[in-house]
């Protein structure tokens, strides 16, 4: 971006406010962006979004170019603030590093068994299961099965079985969420 005098925007939406272990994701990587967009975790389930820019580019925001109808609630603001305060905290934001590998580890185990991903991927606390080819497609299965072990996991596609749990999961739910989420691997497997 740097090269050809163009913006980099990161939409961190779902990506910030500790998710991937760090406090916005970029901040794991070797580059800052010219913008960022945050919402969802910002308000700890409260709505709120915001939009991060720099001194330069703000300079340019003149009243009536950039808005929003709910902009600058002060309620919302001040949930977020709590919410930042709370998650930009390094036992947080290092315990999502280790409950990540618990995560990876125990995935890396069932897939060991039942041969259904090609790959885990992700950071954080926000990871997908990509499922093989033999399994190809077939994402909804593997979430309805969970829900019928009791277990809430989320689909990124037809090829994706993805986890985003709360940033302070115990360490005993993630691994009786996993217990559960084999189990709905096993039936849809047997299915077949």
């Amino acid at each position: 971006c740097d090269k050809h005098n163009a913006l980099l925007i990161f939409d961190e939406v779902q990506s910030g406010v500790g998710r991937t272990g760090h406090l916005y994701a970029y901040m794991g990587l070797d580059v800052v962006p010219d913008i960022l967009t945050t919402a969802k975790a910002l308000g700890g389930g409260f709505p709120v979004g915001a939009m991060l820019t720099t001194t330069a580019i703000a300079q340019h925001l003149k009243p009536g170019t950039h808005g929003s109808t709910y902009g600058g609630n002060p309620l919302a603001c001040a949930v977020a603030e709590r919410t930042f305060d709370i998650v930009n905290d390094p036992v947080v934001l290092n315990g999502v590093k280790q409950k990540e590998q618990l995560f990876r580890d125990t995935l890396e185990t069932i897939n060991a068994k039942h041969k259904v991903f090609a790959e885990i991927r992700g950071k954080g606390l926000l990871l997908g299961c990509a499922l093989n080819d033999d399994f190809k497609g077939e994402s909804r299965k593997f979430l309805d099965a969970s829900a019928e072990q009791q277990l809430m996991c989320l689909v990124a596609g037809a090829n994706v079985v993805r986890f985003a749990p709360s940033l302070i999961i115990p360490d005993e739910d993630i691994a009786e969420g996993l217990t559960r989420f084999e189990r709905a691997i096993a039936s849809v497997v047997a299915a077949r």
